[in-house]
């Protein structure tokens, strides 16, 4: 037997055992084309890359012989690669944001959902950098913000400049750690908009086919940061006229759990010891379009299914805007009489109000989607909640918001 027929078979192998413990890994592993390459081939390790404008599973053989020995690394490796087309990170094209901090700030999206004994020992971890004090489930955009901010300390000697995490991150390569893998992705970028519309289209069916072949007693072993991703592209692909599941669904992804020890709830186990309380809480922030283009049904349709968010205990606070903020309050369960606002639209002033003054989980905008592009990103999830004469699909700026949408039913 060949080399090439040799690897091939165990790559069968380790897709079989796959399917036996995580089955969504296995069954997304198995829809990908397979391509053993050689010691002269500048594929070094294992990556996805594209073959025919389609993804194929490229694998360097002696990668395969030499560093995945342990079939818990097989596991880890193919999961890696798995959880970067869950997340897309093979689409993402950011020609201004330096690509080795993108690059490690989307491992660090994905590595937090595999066990660590799963993957080698150079990998990118969010421990990796102890003093950022790095949240979990968050996107690449967060960590990159942070590790960008560490990267200019350690340009400027200030901050964190001698610290364990500058330390790491000054040892860490374009080609090292693991990195090298995401140089593939190269020519996903240079696709014209229709082929990457393809791409992305093609790589949301096959999570898709993935998703129905798991039980859901097996998706919903999966991480839940995983399960939300997932849940998130299959909420996309519904008809945008359910707006109100898509709105409910959105906001119970974006609450966060605490835990806190009670003395009004003693624990049985040990007694007058105090008890733990789990609260799950959300802070949300609500943009209203006042521009004049949203009609007063509309408005009262909204805030009746806002008032179903606020009364399961989220925190809401509430911003009317035009081409600036006009008003801000917290809400209390009360549709407002009054909406403040009259001029044009736009999207940014909001999201800088989130992202630098009220921090909130997530961002809800009720609007007609006739503005410009925000030329502010999002530090949190943002819902677009499009009015019934407002943009649709078909416009290029639908597109162009970044986030989750959904429109109301005509």
């Amino acid at each position: 037997m060949n080399n090439t027929a040799r690897i091939l078979e165990e790559v069968t192998k380790t897709s079989i055992e796959l399917l036996l413990k995580e089955p969504f890994y296995s069954h997304l592993f198995s829809a990908l084309n397979k391509e053993i390459v050689f010691e002269d081939s500048h594929i070094k390790t294992m990556a996805v890359g594209l073959r025919h404008k389609t993804y194929v599973l490229i694998i360097n053989a002696l990668f395969w012989d030499n560093e995945l020995k342990d079939k818990k690394h097989r596991f880890g490796v193919v999961k890696h690669e798995v959880l970067h087309l869950v997340f897309k990170h093979l689409l993402v094209n950011e020609p201004s944001a330096d690509r080795r901090l993108l690059n490690i700030a989307m491992d660090l999206v994905v590595n937090q959902y595999i066990e660590r004994i799963q993957l080698p020992s150079e990998s990118i971890f969010l421990e990796t950098f102890p003093e950022l004090n790095l949240e979990k489930d968050q996107t690449y955009f967060y960590y990159y913000e942070k590790l960008k901010v560490l990267q200019e300390d350690c340009k400027n000697g200030c901050g964190l400049c001698d610290s364990v995490a500058s330390k790491n991150l000054q040892s860490i390569s374009g080609s090292s750690h693991g990195l090298e893998r995401h140089e593939l992705w190269k020519e996903i970028y240079s696709q014209t908009n229709v082929e990457k519309d393809v791409l992305d289209a093609q790589m949301e069916n096959l999570i898709r086919i993935a998703t129905n072949k798991t039980s859901s007693t097996q998706f919903g072993l999966l991480p839940a940061g995983v399960q939300l991703q997932i849940n998130a592209l299959l909420i996309k692909e519904q008809p945008l006229v359910n707006w109100r599941r898509v709105l409910k669904l959105f906001s119970e992804s974006s609450s966060k759990t605490k835990v806190k020890n009670t003395l009004k709830r003693p624990s049985k186990r040990y007694g007058t010891t105090p008890g733990i309380k789990i609260k799950h809480q959300q802070k949300l922030l609500i943009a209203i379009d006042t521009s004049g283009s949203i009609s007063e049904e509309e408005y009262q349709d909204f805030f009746s299914e806002l008032y179903h968010i606020w009364k399961r205990g989220s925190v809401v606070r509430v911003v009317e805007c035009d081409a600036e903020i006009q008003h801000v309050y917290d809400y209390k369960g009360v549709t407002p009489k009054v909406i403040h606002g009259g001029g044009g639209t736009d999207f940014t002033p909001p999201i800088v109000y989130a992202n630098d003054i009220y921090n909130p989980d997530a961002l809800i905008y009720f609007t007609d989607g006739h503005a410009a592009v925000p030329t502010v990103r999002s530090k949190v999830p943002v819902l677009w909640v499009i009015s019934r004469e407002g943009i649709t699909p078909n416009d290029e700026i639908f597109e162009n918001l970044i986030g989750r949408k959904a429109k109301l039913q005509a």
